[in-house]
């Protein structure tokens, strides 16, 4: 009984069967608390939704920073950073560019050495909390977007001259 194996001229390699697997509802390898594939021997290959990862990304990710998050190469890596990272703390923390603001939300917009530039638009809930807050939502949009209505538009996958709420909730 044994896991993966390699056949060679003249040898093969053997490897235990993991004892930890983990994925995500699409089949990729997924965990948020340690290896998605783990071995008896300690040894785990860490995975955010099929993106592999250095293990402090899964296990520390309050070791996450503005600054990690924009000198990483690697865009599925970045982009893994930013989710963990959160994008409304990364808009607000790494000092983006408001590009565009209206009573739909705010646009903001940064850019990446050598990768598309990273446009959210920030929305406020219409409805409230049960306590009476009302939750602001982050929500990553086209780099083509120039205005908050548009963006939020896309959302919906409106056109902005088509959308036009009568009533939010």
């Amino acid at each position: 009984s044994c896991g993966w194996w390699w056949p060679f001229a003249g040898a093969v390699v053997f490897t235990e069967r993991p004892d930890r697997l983990w994925r995500d509802e699409q089949g990729r390898l997924h965990s948020e608390d340690g290896p998605a594939v783990g071995y008896p021997d300690g040894w785990g290959v860490f995975a955010w939704h099929g993106v592999r990862v250095p293990a402090w990304v899964i296990t520390n990710p309050e070791r996450i920073s503005v600054e990690h998050i924009q000198q990483e190469q690697n865009a599925e890596i970045r982009r893994v950073l930013l989710e963990r990272y959160g994008h409304d703390r990364f808009i607000v923390e790494s000092g983006a560019a408001v590009v565009h603001a209206d009573e739909y939300g705010t646009l903001y917009r940064t850019t990446f050495q050598n990768d598309e530039p990273l446009v959210c638009v920030s929305v406020v809930n219409s409805t409230p909390e049960l306590d009476g807050t009302f939750k602001r939502y982050t929500l990553r949009v086209p780099k083509e977007m120039e205005r908050a209505r548009q963006a939020v538009a896309w959302t919906f996958g409106l056109k902005e001259r088509e959308y036009q709420p009568a009533v939010e909730t």
